[in-house]
Order: structure tokens, then sequence, then C-alpha cells
């Protein structure tokens, strides 16, 4: 386990997290996330709610590649995760899903988490890293924290979605 200038720690995910992962995903996601605005504009989809379609993703995640999860803890308490992935082919090391508490941000937690996926990149001989992020107010903190790390727009896009009857 690893340590940072808060009284934050970082380890690789366990099977007895994803429960308050799952909490996580719920208030990260919920009045941001794209599911979540789908689901605000045009209903359910599929006859599930938001989360029934996003978390499967998260955990599939935490499961399959748990080597490529770091949970957050403060005091002991979950509050924070990180999910990445590695193309050693292209050298690139991708930020994926990532959340910390709200009741716990601005404690620099969503920073380390990020300073450590970056350090792991280096570690494993990467040459890039990336990251996508949503341009909604929801966003903003992310975005930011992203450009502060030292990540540049390649070029900005929209996700956009049409009903067809």
């Amino acid at each position: 386990m690893e340590s940072d200038r808060t009284s934050v720690t970082l380890r690789t995910v366990r099977d007895d997290d994803l429960p308050r992962i799952k909490q996580l995903v719920e208030w990260g996601w919920a009045g941001q996330g794209t599911a979540w605005l789908l689901e605000q504009r045009h209903g359910q989809l599929g006859g599930k709610p938001w989360l029934e379609w996003k978390w499967p993703e998260v955990e599939a995640a935490c499961r399959e590649r748990p080597d490529q999860v770091l949970v957050s803890e403060w005091d002991g308490e979950v509050v924070g995760f990180a999910s990445f992935r590695i193309d050693p082919v292209r050298e690139i090391g991708m930020v994926g899903n990532n959340t910390v508490d709200p009741a716990h941000r601005g404690k620099g937690i969503g920073q380390t988490q990020l300073a450590r996926v970056l350090q792991i990149f280096r570690e494993r001989g990467l040459r890039f890293a990336e990251v996508t992020v949503a341009l909604n107010e929801g966003h903003a903190a992310a975005k930011s924290l992203y450009e502060k790390a030292g990540f540049e727009t390649v070029v900005d896009s929209r996700y956009m979605f049409m009903p067809l009857a």
C-alpha cells in the first residue's frame, strides 16, 4: 500500500470493495454521466436504470483486471477509485473510470490517484497517456485536473443521440 502527503492510501482493488465502488459509481455519475443524462432525457433504456448499464463496465474492470484498478482509502474507508488500461503495442496508458466520494472531494485524492496511475505508466515503460473527458459542467473539475497534470486536448468531440421513432 502507498500513502501520499494526505492521509489517503492507494491499493489494488479487492472483491470486498465492489459494493462500495458501486456506490461511488452511483454518486460519481449521477447528474453528469452519459448514461444518467440519457435516462433523464429519454427514460430508461432497455428497461433498466442507468446504473445497471454503467456498473457492469466498472465491475468488469475490477474483476478482470484488478491490477489496473486502484482504490483510495481515507482513514480506512474506501473514498475513491481509478481504473486504467495499458496498450503495450502502442505504448499508451489509458486513464479509465475514476471518481472520489463527494464528501472527500477537494482533499487532493483525485490528484493522488491520477499521479499514481501516471507513475505506473512510466514504470511500465509507456510513452504516452490518454484520457477522455466530457465537456459538460459536471466534468469541469476532472478536465482541469487532467490539464494541470499535462494532458493536452487533441480533439473536442460531442456525444450525440437521437430517437428514431
